[in-house]
């Protein structure tokens, strides 16, 4: 009989009911369940890696409602030091007396090793569709807030309130996207804003800091009618959004670091159903690729990674980590050259659970066997 080979038994394995008997090429993990410590539903998945190796998974814990802002909400962490095998219990990140706190973004500070926590503080009352104009914060403003960390979240600094630096008083509410942001070549950070501007309209921006998270700075808006986004550097000095705006991913490429922006297109092989996504780099062994994950369908469902070599123009049919009902996501490349995801899924809703996976890159890259 042929011997089979190596690549092939790892096909059979992943497909077939011998996957249980072979090392799996991907490993899950169920970080946050809907009903857990008495919370009602846990939403919006953050990630991020330390310079030191330790995995941050950060989410909303909505107490009594699956509700955004101001429903009450709290942040909570689950941090693991092997690369998602084992995960610490699950504590508190930042919970308010009053109104919710949600939507938490990440960002490492790859010189200092500095994690970034950016995230909305809703005063009681205030979310994204409450918030008043007038203010550049205070009682009526949805504000957004930053807390970081030295210690791999092991301790947290004090909440800073970024609106004032963030904000128009003539807007009308403005909260940063969820998710995982970046640092470009030159070291500016970047935090992708929504905005609803004095007219109502609503777009993407960046908000940038070239000292280190010190002073901030809110550059031109993407188009109007986009949405949550996140962004890449492709080359240096050349950032590409990937917006949240209707049946299709929305791109726009900046030359001055993210700035301001190029009109904007549709990308038509990224369908997506007006959800949250993530867009990563991985430049490891010699591969330059960007990663993206979404909910690949017309509605929550199918969550999907596919890969580029080109920078965007084109993509990978992609390969799903969960077809079924499933909504929000964060992508990362690891330290290890391995790919690992946090995002929303369930069975009947795509909120019953915030789970975890990682992969080496080739299962996102499947080859037909011959």
């Amino acid at each position: 009989m042929k011997r089979m080979t190596r690549r092939a038994a790892l096909t059979l394995a992943l497909g077939s009911p011998l996957a249980a008997r072979t090392p799996a090429a991907i490993f899950r993990a169920a970080l946050f369940r809907r009903g857990e410590a008495d919370v009602h539903t846990y939403r919006i998945p953050a990630m991020i890696e330390t310079r030191n190796g330790t995995l941050l998974a950060v989410a909303d814990a909505r107490h009594e409602s699956s509700g955004d802002l101001p429903a009450r909400i709290s942040l909570v962490l689950r941090t693991s030091r092997d690369r998602g095998k084992t995960w610490s219990p699950t504590t508190t990140l930042r919970k308010v007396p009053e109104g919710g706190v949600g939507d938490a973004s990440l960002l490492l500070d790859r010189n200092s090793g500095r994690v970034w926590c950016f995230h909305a503080y809703g005063p009681a009352g205030i979310g994204f569709n409450t918030a008043k104009a007038g203010e550049r914060t205070g009682a009526q403003t949805l504000q957004v807030h930053a807390i970081f960390t030295d210690t791999d979240g092991a301790t947290w600094s004090e909440p800073r309130d970024l609106t004032p630096q963030f904000k128009d008083p003539a807007w009308q509410a403005i909260f940063a996207t969820s998710g995982t942001q970046m640092q470009t070549s030159t070291g500016r950070y970047l935090l992708p804003l929504v905005v609803r501007d004095a007219a109502g309209v609503i777009s993407s921006r960046n908000a940038y800091s070239d000292d280190g998270g010190k002073t901030w700075h809110t550059g031109a808006a993407i188009g109007t009618g986009t949405d949550e986004s996140h962004c890449v550097e492709v080359e240096r000095g050349v950032v590409m959004q990937n917006m949240r705006n209707g049946k299709s991913r929305a791109i726009a490429l900046s030359r001055d670091g993210g700035i301001t922006f190029e009109p904007l297109t549709h990308d038509e092989a990224l369908i997506d159903p007006s959800c949250n996504a993530s867009i990563a780099r991985y430049r490891r062994g010699g591969r330059d690729l960007l990663l993206f994950t979404n909910a690949a369908s017309a509605k929550r469902e199918n969550l999907t990674i596919k890969l580029s070599a080109d920078s965007g123009k084109t993509w990978s049919p992609g390969r799903a980590l969960h077809p079924g009902p499933a909504a929000y996501s964060t992508v990362l490349a690891l330290r290890d050259g391995s790919v690992a995801v946090l995002y929303e899924c369930g069975e009947t809703s795509p909120y019953e659970r915030i789970a975890f996976a990682r992969f080496p890159l080739d299962w996102a890259e499947p080859r037909t066997q011959h």
